[in-house]
């Protein structure tokens, strides 16, 4: 139990490190580059990151508490889930922001949508191949 809850944190911990680092990064790319108009589409990537982030250690926890035979259903699901939660934001996006201004915030969301899906997975599968162990 305590081990779940420790897993659990330090994915959030080191999530959360990540989509700062991306943060600071996309700011100074920002900073440097005014006329690309990064604001916004930082926001998103940011709020998205760190939602889908919580969602998952939230749910990773209880399913693996409580349904540890499911596991495996869980990391499927999750990629799956990510991906229609990124295409109605994009959506979301398109309706507020319109066409012409869409570059910006596919390019910046793809980027935190994929450092954070390789971090999903490589931190998981650490995860899965110290349970194969034991």
């Amino acid at each position: 139990m305590t081990d779940v809850n420790q897993t659990a944190k330090r994915y959030v911990g080191i999530g959360l490190m990540l989509v700062i680092v991306l943060w600071v990064v996309s700011l100074t790319v920002s900073v440097l580059r005014p006329d690309w108009q990064l604001t916004a589409p930082i926001c998103v990537s940011v709020v998205f990151s760190v939602v889908m982030l919580m969602a998952f250690a939230v749910l990773w926890k209880w399913v693996s508490q409580k349904h540890h035979d499911q596991i495996t259903t869980f990391y499927t699901a999750t990629s799956g889930f990510r991906m229609l939660a990124a295409i109605f934001t994009m959506l979301g996006c398109y309706l507020v922001a319109g066409r012409e201004a869409m570059t910006p915030y596919v390019v910046v969301f793809m980027i935190y949508y994929f450092v954070m899906v390789g971090f999903h997975a490589a931190y998981f599968s650490r995860v899965a191949k110290r349970e194969d162990r034991v």
